[in-house]
């Protein structure tokens, strides 16, 4: 390229050529054409924290070029996080005119309901690849192109949250000119089939697609796909003991710009205001509110009795990986929300992770239910806290004479699993399990 430079600045007046050159000079400079070499780049994440690289992060600045007019994805896994987190850009270069081509698979359950409806939600050409076989689909291929180059970023990388920043990933990234003996000719040659949509294994993403997918187990809610592939777990009793005792690792955050959705649940706010007409009868005021649920796991705890039974002890398992305390460091606190029997939500509680040298972990609530005595050892309440952020919670306690109490019970002593009668059993499950045995709890 310098060597072009130097050739045009000297001779290309001489040789009556100019507008040749100064056209072929400004493709240069502007990255249309790619002179004689392609650019190549490892793009790890996960991993060296310091060096703020991800594929998502790529993903965004290619996006945001607005140098393509065309981009292709055949890619294995997808959730609603990651999906959503791309909604913004996809359907900004859908208004630009770019053609956009969605290949995913739905293979072990790795794509959820939730992110294809997001996915049809975009209005582009949109299809899943899937066979009767024990082969699976498995690529991860991200393609942008224009007239003149492409860029092509292939690795380990799902179309998932922690598939594209959190996750300990890597992937190369190709920008090269097309051309017959381009890496590009070679894509195109090889997925021929399923890039010029006549493979018979291709199916077009549709709503009553997603819903026989879904009726037919192939595809899951999206946390059922969270507990499987993020969490590392199908269902978790976080108060059994591990054999193994590994460290923890901090994740990657989220690069400016990649903001996948979050789950809205609607819920009903009741406050109390004085009457000045009449004292004995308060003023009762009813609003509708929506709260974000960035987390989707549930935790069944019983509490245990005691006249401060308000003071709910966990194991230390449960203290730091659910609510993200830390042993000792009593500086940590909890925003917890209280969710009461007609579904109102009551005022945010700012409560202090308390840990002490006879090993007792606990946090305070406060609530109507724990305003009266203990009930007793064969009637303990259970608490609900489902997990809304890292630090933030609604809650509910059952007593033994509310409706849900039996059936949540029954679940709580049938899948937990304690070592001596007189535990206490707690167990975290996705929001669904809850969905199926409280259908009245608002989330």
């Amino acid at each position: 390229m310098v060597f072009f430079l130097f050739f045009h600045q000297r001779y290309g007046e001489k040789l009556k050529i100019r507008g040749f050159y100064r056209n072929f000079a400004h493709k240069l400079h502007s990255g249309i054409i790619v002179a004689n070499t392609m650019d190549t780049k490892i793009i790890g994440q996960g991993y060296n924290l310091d060096a703020d690289t991800s594929v998502g992060k790529e993903l965004i600045e290619l996006f945001n070029s607005k140098r393509y007019d065309t981009f292709t994805c055949l890619v294995a896994f997808a959730s609603y996080g990651g999906i959503s987190a791309l909604t913004p850009y996809i359907m900004r270069e859908k208004e630009r005119g770019v053609k956009i081509k969605v290949i995913l698979g739905v293979d072990q359950k790795g794509t959820s309901k939730e992110a294809l409806e997001e996915v049809l939600s975009w209005g582009v050409e949109s299809k899943i690849f899937h066979t009767q076989s024990v082969n699976i689909f498995h690529p991860k291929i991200y393609l942008f192109e224009n007239t003149d180059i492409f860029t092509l970023i292939i690795g380990s990388n799902n179309l998932t949250t922690m598939g594209l920043v959190k996750n300990i990933e890597c992937a190369l990234l190709i920008k090269d000119a097309k051309g017959a003996h381009s890496v590009h000719n070679d894509f195109y040659i090889y997925w021929k089939s399923i890039l010029d949509g006549t493979e018979s294994n291709l199916y077009t993403i549709t709503q009553e697609l997603i819903d026989l997918l879904f009726a037919d187990k192939i595809i899951v809610t999206e946390s059922e796909r969270a507990d499987r592939y993020d969490n590392g777990r199908d269902q978790i009793t976080s108060a059994s003991k591990k054999s193994i005792t590994f460290n923890g690792a901090k994740l990657q955050r989220n690069p400016s710009g990649y903001s996948p959705k979050r789950r809205q649940v609607k819920a009903k706010r009741i406050t109390q205001t004085a009457n000045p007409t009449n004292p004995d009868q308060p003023i009762i005021s009813v609003s509708n509110e929506s709260l974000s649920v960035n987390g989707e796991e549930v935790l069944i705890a019983e509490i245990g009795g005691g006249p401060r039974w308000k003071q709910v002890n966990f194991p230390v398992e449960i203290f730091e990986n659910f609510f993200g305390a830390e042993r000792g460091n009593n500086s940590y606190n909890i925003e917890l929300i209280n969710i009461a029997q007609n579904g109102s939500l009551g005022d945010i509680e700012i409560r202090q992770a308390v840990s002490v040298k006879s090993h007792n972990y606990r946090f305070e609530i406060r609530c109507t239910e724990t305003e009266g005595a203990y009930p007793g050892d064969s009637k303990r309440p259970i608490g609900l806290f489902v997990k809304l952020d890292n630090n933030k919670f609604l809650y509910q306690i059952l007593l033994s004479n509310y409706p849900a109490y039996n059936n949540i019970r029954k679940f709580l002593y049938r899948e937990s699993k304690v070592k001596r009668k007189d535990e206490l059993r707690r167990y975290i499950v996705h929001i669904e399990a809850i969905h199926a045995l409280y259908p009245e709890l608002i989330v």
